[in-house]
């Protein structure tokens, strides 16, 4: 069997039709079996469009990355000729944020056969040809659990946004991209990044379907961030995160958390809700793995709203100090342009 062939992903979509539609096409045309689009209750007519798609009743170009890494180009599947299911859109009744958007595309493939490995996709990444064939070979290892991608940003030169994934601190519960703003040829060896690999980059995670079984689903009482180090937690020390240099990914940074990063390694320029998002699941982390360090991650929070006002950046520190309380909503609670 043909490694992409036993591949089903699940790519959550929000207000981002278009992106949604390049990555899961991204996947087909490097051989997945089945992908299956989540709309988490888009307002802008979004699951409508990518149904339309789907059906040949509108049209849709992919956007390739610019100038891609020699031997790593993108391959879009073409819509028109996609046999009927290997594309499907799920509606979801609300937006219960992205672990309860990837859950419900997760149910659909392990309640289907055909496939034995999954992959979640972030809607703003794009997978480089070869990409599965890397994923499946890395998780031919039993002791494999979650397996992250060489990530890199969508505009040349391409620098890294992360090998495998991220390095995680255990006091001040915040993650480090390992090798973020590096080139592909000053890549490392892989057993050194898997020995300081704690989670994969969100923007593409790939797992054999009995990581399910172990580890269970993602935790929906996080609405958005903190889902990679929760699950890689869950799936236990003997089932570690480990990387496939050669699955190389290309990342749109921030489209569909409404962040900006100028610079590789340089600190993003974080929207109200991916600030809120951010700090109200690191809170929910360290209760859960960690409850000793709760209220310092409460005091934390309180701290960065105070900079975040210094800044002028006042719809910043609201967002970060309601989320630093106890209680706070699942839901982004204030509406600023930023959020439109």
């Amino acid at each position: 069997m043909i490694a992409g062939a036993r591949f089903g992903a699940v790519i959550v979509n929000y207000r981002c039709a278009p992106l949604a539609l390049d990555a899961a096409l991204s996947f087909l045309g490097d051989g997945g079996a089945k992908a299956i689009i989540v709309d988490n209750a888009s307002d802008d007519g979004s699951a409508s469009h990518i149904e339309a798609v789907i059906a040949g009743h509108a049209p849709h170009t992919p956007e390739p990355p610019p100038d891609p890494v020699e031997g790593r180009g993108v391959r879009f599947a073409d819509p028109a000729r996609l046999a009927p299911g290997r594309l499907l859109l799920m509606r979801a009744k609300t937006n219960g944020g992205f672990a309860a958007g990837s859950n419900i595309g997760l149910r659909a493939l392990a309640a289907g056969g055909g496939v034995d490995r999954l992959l979640l996709l972030n809607p703003d990444a794009l997978l480089a040809e070869g990409a599965l064939a890397a994923f499946a070979a890395r998780l031919n290892e039993d002791s494999a659990g979650l397996c992250g991608a060489t990530v890199v940003a969508f505009d040349a030169p391409h620098a890294a946004q992360a090998f495998g994934g991220a390095k995680f601190d255990p006091l001040l519960l915040t993650g480090r991209n390992i090798g973020e703003g590096e080139l592909l040829g000053e890549k490392p060896d892989r057993r050194s990044v898997e020995a300081r690999l704690d989670y994969p980059l969100g923007a593409a995670i790939a797992l054999r379907k009995d990581y399910l079984t172990r580890a269970g689903y993602l935790d929906e009482r996080y609405f958005l961030y903190y889902e990679e180090i929760d699950w890689a937690r869950a799936g236990g020390a003997a089932h570690r995160p480990v990387w496939a240099p050669d699955a190389v990914v290309y990342h749109r940074y921030g489209a569909a958390s409404k962040s900006e990063r100028r610079a590789a390694g340089e600190a993003s320029a974080r929207s109200p809700l991916s600030d809120y998002h951010m700090t109200r699941s690191r809170v929910l982390f360290a209760a859960k793995w960690r409850p000793p360090l709760a209220p310092l991650a409460m005091l934390a929070g309180g701290a960065q709203a105070a900079r975040r006002l210094m800044r002028g950046r006042r719809a910043n520190a609201a967002a970060v100090l309601r989320a630093s309380l106890p209680g706070s909503p699942r839901r982004f609670p204030f509406t600023t342009h930023a959020d439109e």
